[in-house]
Formats: C-alpha cells, sequence, structure tokens
C-alpha cells in the first residue's frame, strides 16, 4: 500500500494570502486559477450571525455605558485573550512524492477537499468562513479559516469567540501543556484525514518522530515568514511614497500660501501707489490751474502797466510844469491838476510793479512745485510699473 505523511497544524492564518488577494514568491502565478475554493464567507457576516443576539443580551445586562460593546468583532480584534480567527492547515505528502501536476498530487487534493466537507460537519462549535486547495504551490494543501464559539458562557457574552471553551463543548479536554485540548483536536483531524486517505488506498506514514514529517510545513512556515516579511516591506515602502507625497503636497501648499501672500502684498502696494500716483495727479492739476490763474492775473497786471505808460504820455514833461515858489521859502508848487495827475498815476504804477512782481515769484514757486511733483509723480508710476510686471512674471 501507499504511504504519505500527513501534515497539520494551527497557524495564525491570512486570509488575503489563501485568497491570493497578492501573490508571494513561492506562488506559481500561472496555477492561481487552479485553486479550489470551497467556502468563501465574509467574516463580518458571520460574526453578526454567531454573536449578534449574545451582544445584544450582553449589552442589555449592563449598567455602566463603558462595558457596553458596540463592534463585537473590533473588541476581539484589539483584545488580547481571544483572535479574530483562526487557521488549520493540512497536507498529504511532500514536494517530492507528491509534487503537483502528478497524479498523486490529483489523488492527494481529492482527498482534502473530502476531508475539509467532513471537518466542516464534525465540529459543530468551529465556524468555517473560509477554505481553499492551493495547487500553486510545491504540494497541494488547504487552509481552513474558522472562528471558534462557546455557548452558554456565564462571563462576558453567552456565546462568545473563545477557541479552549469550543473545544472543550466538543469533547477535547486538556491534560497539561504538553497535551493541550488545540493538540489533541489536531491529532483527532489527522486521525480523520488518514481515515480517507485509506479509502484511496493510502496509508498514513507516521514517522520516528513528528519533526520529519512536520519539516514540509515548518518549510512552508519559513516561507510565510518570508511572505509576511517580503508584504511588510512593501508596506512600508508604499507608507514612504504616501509620506514623501503627503510632504510634498504640504510644502506646495505653503509655496502657494506664501506666493499668494506676496501677490496680495504687491497688489496691496500696487492700489496704494495708484491711489498716491492719483493724488499727485490731483495736486499737478491743482498746481496748474493756480499757474494758470497766476498768469491770467499777470497779463491782467501786464495789460495795466501799458494802459498806465500810455497815460503817462499824456502829461506834460516835467519841464514844461509851471512852477513857483511860495512864499515862506524854497518850497515849490504845482497846479492842482497836474499833482493829481502825477500822483495817481505813479499810485497806479507802483502798485501795478508790485503786484506783478509778487506773480512772478507766486508763478516761480509754483512752476517749481509742480516741477517736484511731477518728478514725484514719473518715480511712482515707475515702481508701480516694476510690481506690475513682478505679478506677471
Amino acid at each position: 500500500m501507499i504511504k504519505r505523511t500527513i501534515s497539520g497544524q494551527i497557524d495564525k492564518g491570512d486570509v488575503n494570502h489563501n485568497n491570493r488577494e497578492f501573490i508571494a514568491s513561492n506562488v506559481d502565478k500561472y496555477r492561481v486559477k487552479d485553486n479550489i475554493t470551497i467556502v468563501k464567507d465574509d467574516i463580518r457576516d458571520v460574526y453578526h450571525e454567531l454573536f449578534d443576539k449574545a451582544l445584544k443580551e450582553f449589552n442589555a445586562r449592563q449598567t455602566r455605558k463603558d462595558r457596553i460593546i458596540h463592534d463585537y468583532r473590533e473588541h476581539i480584534r484589539h483584545g488580547r485573550q481571544e483572535k479574530e480567527f483562526y487557521e488549520v492547515i493540512f497536507q498529504v505528502g511532500n514536494m517530492e512524492d507528491t509534487p503537483v501536476g502528478s497524479e498523486a498530487a490529483k489523488t492527494a487534493t481529492e482527498i482534502l477537499r473530502e476531508f475539509t466537507e467532513g471537518f466542516i460537519k464534525r465540529n459543530p462549535h468551529i465556524r468555517v468562513f473560509n477554505a481553499v486547495i492551493h495547487l500553486d504551490e510545491a504540494t497541494p494543501h488547504v487552509h481552513i479559516d474558522f472562528v471558534p464559539f462557546a455557548t452558554g458562557q456565564k462571563r462576558g457574552l453567552p456565546t462568545r469567540n473563545t477557541l479552549s471553551k469550543a473545544l472543550e463543548q466538543q469533547g477535547f479536554k486538556g491534560k497539561d501543556k504538553l497535551e493541550t485540548n488545540t493538540k489533541m483536536w489536531i491529532e483527532r483531524e489527522k486521525q480523520e484525514l488518514a481515515a480517507v486517505m485509506l479509502t484511496r488506498g493510502i496509508e498514513w506514514e507516521q514517522l520516528g518522530t513528528h519533526n520529519e514529517h512536520l519539516s514540509v510545513l515548518d518549510y512552508k512556515k519559513q516561507e510565510r515568514q518570508k511572505e509576511l516579511k517580503d508584504l511588510d516591506s512593501k508596506t512600508k515602502s508604499a507608507e514612504w511614497v504616501l509620506n514623501q507625497r503627503e510632504k510634498l503636497l504640504s510644502d506646495i501648499e505653503t509655496t502657494i500660501d506664501r506666493l499668494d501672500g506676496e501677490y496680495q502684498e504687491k497688489r496691496n502696494t500696487i492700489e496704494s501707489m495708484d491711489t498716491e500716483i492719483a493724488t499727485k495727479q490731483s495736486e499737478v492739476e491743482q498746481v496748474n490751474e493756480e499757474l494758470n490763474a497766476a498768469a491770467d492775473q499777470l497779463a491782467e497786471q501786464q495789460a495795466l502797466i501799458a494802459e498806465n505808460a500810455g497815460k503817462a504820455s499824456q502829461i506834460k514833461d516835467i519841464n514844461s510844469i509851471e512852477t513857483k515858489k511860495t512864499v515862506f521859502g524854497g518850497k515849490i508848487t504845482v497846479s492842482a491838476d497836474d499833482y493829481d495827475k502825477v500822483s495817481s498815476l505813479a499810485k497806479k504804477q507802483i502798485a501795478a510793479e508790485s503786484h506783478e512782481k509778487k506773480l512772478n515769484e507766486k508763478i516761480s514757486t509754483l512752476e517749481q512745485e509742480k516741477a517736484q511733483l511731477t518728478k514725484e509723480k514719473e518715480e511712482l508710476q515707475k515702481k508701480n510699473n516694476d510690481q506690475k510686471r513682478s505679478l506677471i512674471f
């Protein structure tokens, strides 16, 4: 009779690996399609199915709000006592006598499928939610992921996640650390697998020690550790890239904020300069108005002076004015008419010349002020144009 070893153990489990959500280095990606999925349920639905009623009863008994559990699965995931789910791996033969693609591997696959279906039926406190036979590695093997549950519990939920209590309710009671209920259960499942093998004419080859026939699983554990390390490396790399992108985005946003601030500051400066230029322009226009007014007044004074000059020509030559001495001394007298003419003309001439002088001084001052204002306006306009060009470039 043909003999084959049996490998079986509890592993920490990785559903994404089992369902090939990512391809590890020891997987033949071209044979992934050959894998056989027996069960594939959403673990969230399984938790609702198993524990919702018990969770409602538990919360109803609580008198303190901090003891109420809102999501039992999250409660287990973040706790330290139990695991969210467990996994067992079983294998018939090894990579030398049962390689994938051989007739022996096809028989082993049939055995594993029948064994898994029986596993689900004979373990009433083990809720299998994912089971897949892998045919894309060296040797056919099955991953069975499950949530254990024990009923009628006095501590915590009346139905709760606990592997030890679940196995006790299935009749497995550990004796000591060397013979725990988990080891007893795995050993019983190996016996069940051996029974299925016998129906195919294959006998369980039990070697002298467990170490020899567990070597394949040790190899698989080593490969799994490599997979997890590789996945962790990829995750860290992705996180690094994400962090770099976030940093770059933050730097860009900071730069944009700074440029926005500079832009707004320049816009404010330009608006201020525009206002100042308008003010200077208004002042220049006011000076121009004053200049024009002074020029008009000057023209009027010059016309008045010219008019007075014409009148002066009508007065007799000074030598022709008759004079005579008074009886009291050397004073000279003129006629009243001549005196009035000379006096009036002299006053007007003096006033006109004085006003003309003041107007010329005012015009000179206004022209200087206009020149200064024009210069200041041109300088402001140049600075303003420079600011506007900086906004464009």
